[in-house]
């Protein structure tokens, strides 16, 4: 589509079976909030590092994005959107994990 568009294009959860599942967590992107928490997208909010502490590069081996990438089999489109968001539980006890052990 970018070549025949001029434009900025986003997958959105209705997407994610075409290009190969959920694209969160540094596999196609991530998101950083206002507040600089790197997050595995918008629509999942948790974070186990800052951008203002870490590089880029060290906060995409963060460990909560390791989990999300390497547990990809997880993140299965279903009729109901983002398979973070589906799996908020999990994906909030990766994130709370890396703060207890601080």
């Amino acid at each position: 589509m970018k070549k025949k568009f001029n434009g900025i294009f986003v997958s959105f959860p209705g997407d994610e079976k075409e290009y190969g599942g959920c694209l969160s967590s540094g596999k196609a992107f991530l998101h950083i909030s206002a507040f600089g928490d790197v997050e595995p997208c918008p629509f999942s909010p948790y974070s186990d590092c800052n951008i203002n502490e870490v590089s880029l590069d060290e906060a995409l081996k963060s460990d909560l994005l390791h989990e999300i990438r390497i547990n990809h089999d997880k993140l299965e489109e279903t009729s109901s959107g983002c398979a973070l968001w589906n799996n908020k539980d999990w994906v909030a006890s990766l994130a709370s994990q890396k703060n207890h052990q601080e």
